[in-house]
Formats: C-alpha cells, sequence, structure tokens
C-alpha cells in the first residue's frame, strides 16, 4: 500500500472519520435524558392544566351558586317582610307556602355552596402545589438544557477540528466525489471503509475473492488505483504477508473452513443475508470506477 498515495490517504482518513462518527453518534446520544426530563415535563404541566381547568370550572360553579342563594336569601326575607301585611287565612296559607319553599331552596343553596367552597379550596391546594412541581421541573430541564448545549458545542468543535484534519489529508489526493462515498462507507461498516485482502480473502467480509480479481488489485494498487470489494462495498488493497501467513490464507487452505463458519463463499454469505453483503446506497456505480 506504500505506493499508493490514495490507499494511504484512504487509511489516515478512516482513522480520523471513525473519531469523528463517534462524536457525531454522541450528539444523537447526549439529549436522551433532556428528553426524559423534557417528557417529565409534559406530564406536569399536562397535570398542573388538567387542575387548572377543573379549578376555573368550580370557580364559575361557586359563582353561580353564590349568586342563587343570594336570591333565595333575599327572597326569604321578602316573604318574611310580606307576612307583616297579611290580613286574610287564605293570604297566610300561600305566604307560608312560599316561605317555607324558599327556606328549603335557601338551605339547599347554601349546603351546596359551602360544599363547592370545600371542593375549590381543596383543588386550590392541590393546584398550587403542582404549580410548583412545574416549576421545580422546569428548572431541572434548562438546567440540563444548558448542559447539554455545552457538551454538545465542545464536541461540535471537536468534530470541526476532524473535518479540517481530513480536509488536510485528502487535499489534492482525495476527490469530493470518492471522499463522500468513503465517508459513507465507514459509516455504515462500523468504522471500517478500507481493509487489506489476505491471500485471496477480504478481511472486511471474511469472503473469497476471485484470483484473477486478486490478481488485477495488485496491479490497481501499483498503478496508484483503487478498488472495491464485490460483496461487502469496501475499499480493499493487497497487503503482503510473510509466506507463513499467506499460506494460510491460499484458496486451496480455505475450502475445509467454509463449514465452521470461519469463512464463507460469496455465494453463501448472499444467501444467508449477511449484512457485509454488498450495498448500493453506499454510491458505488457498476465496475467500481476509480476516483
Amino acid at each position: 500500500m506504500s505506493q499508493n498515495k490514495k490507499l494511504e490517504c484512504l487509511s489516515r482518513l478512516q482513522e480520523v472519520l471513525q473519531k469523528k462518527f463517534v462524536y457525531e453518534d454522541q450528539i444523537e446520544s447526549i439529549p436522551a435524558d433532556l428528553r426524559a426530563k423534557e417528557a417529565n415535563l409534559k406530564e406536569a404541566t399536562d397535570k398542573y392544566q388538567e387542575l387548572k381547568e377543573k379549578f376555573d370550572n368550580l370557580t364559575n360553579e361557586q359563582k353561580s351558586l353564590a349568586i342563587r342563594y343570594d336570591d333565595a336569601f333575599n327572597q326569604r326575607i321578602e316573604f318574611e317582610k310580606q307576612m307583616e301585611f297579611i290580613t286574610t287565612q287564605r293570604e297566610y296559607e300561600a305566604l307560608t307556602k312560599q316561605l317555607d319553599d324558599a327556606k328549603i331552596s335557601e338551605q339547599t343553596l347554601l349546603k351546596q355552596r359551602n360544599s363547592k367552597n370545600v371542593e375549590l379550596e381543596k383543588i386550590k391546594a392541590e393546584l398550587e402545589a403542582q404549580e410548583e412541581v412545574v416549576n421545580q421541573t422546569q428548572a431541572v430541564v434548562n438546567e440540563e438544557k444548558d448542559k447539554v448545549d455545552d457538551q454538545i458545542i465542545e464536541i461540535r468543535n471537536r468534530i470541526t477540528t476532524l473535518e479540517a484534519e481530513c480536509n488536510d489529508i485528502r487535499e489534492g489526493v482525495i476527490s469530493d466525489d470518492l471522499y463522500e462515498k468513503f465517508s459513507n462507507i465507514v459509516r455504515k461498516k462500523h468504522g471500517y471503509g478500507i481493509v487489506p485482502v489476505y491471500g485471496q480473502v477480504c478481511t472486511g467480509c471474511n469472503l473469497i475473492l476471485p484470483m484473477q480479481f486478486v490478481i488485477d488489485l495488485e496491479l490497481k494498487n501499483m498503478n496508484g488505483e483503487i478498488e472495491y470489494c464485490p460483496y461487502c462495498s469496501r475499499i480493499i488493497y493487497k497487503q503482503e504477508l510473510d509466506e507463513e501467513q499467506e499460506r494460510s490464507y491460499i484458496f486451496e487452505q480455505l475450502e475445509p473452513t467454509k463449514s465452521d463458519g470461519k469463512v464463507a463463499s460469496a455465494e453463501e454469505a448472499q444467501s444467508s443475508g449477511s449484512e457485509d453483503s454488498y450495498d448500493e446506497s453506499m454510491g458505488m456505480g457498476e465496475g467500481f470506477e476509480d476516483f
């Protein structure tokens, strides 16, 4: 790989991108506690609003009862005054009936008013207590927001520094198009977008590459070109090993290991739905063009 400047840059970029994506993931996960506290605030606020609505309704009912009670009280007083001017038995009986009804109505409304006052005081106390809960929860949320904002600002500054480092590494060597696609591969392939080929095996997906493909790969590496694994989409390069290591990866010795799952063929990987299969969303077109 030392003769291929693109591969060297991509290898260095991979290390920086790994750190960058970790920080980006942190930005997504940091607000988790804040969201939980905001959910608590919403729950407390909703409960406060329910109590406030109930309190307002009870207040209106209490006012209505107070007016009706005052009317009944005044009516009773009026009937009692009229008793002084009664001249006949018939008038007395009729007015007595009206007075008794007025007294009953007055007492009933008085009880209802007093009961509503008690209920209103209870709800008022609950409302005040819930308002305190909302205020305390809001203070916690505000504190958490400030904390999260500070953390995110710090992480974004680190990401900006890493992006600048990426630009320095790829300047004049890696095109914008290749950089975008390579970043996509690194993100989707859990931090590894460029991997070596040992013998005939792509170490990214552990699949066996055709012998002619590996030969062509070595030539491309020597000519300063890049190639993608046809099975997992990663950028690959031929890693020279010592004779003993090379023997452990040659095709003839890989055949017996298929059954125990250490190395699988491309057909086996595709039929099993391996997550390291070729992904068209990586942005590579047919033929794995170089950039």
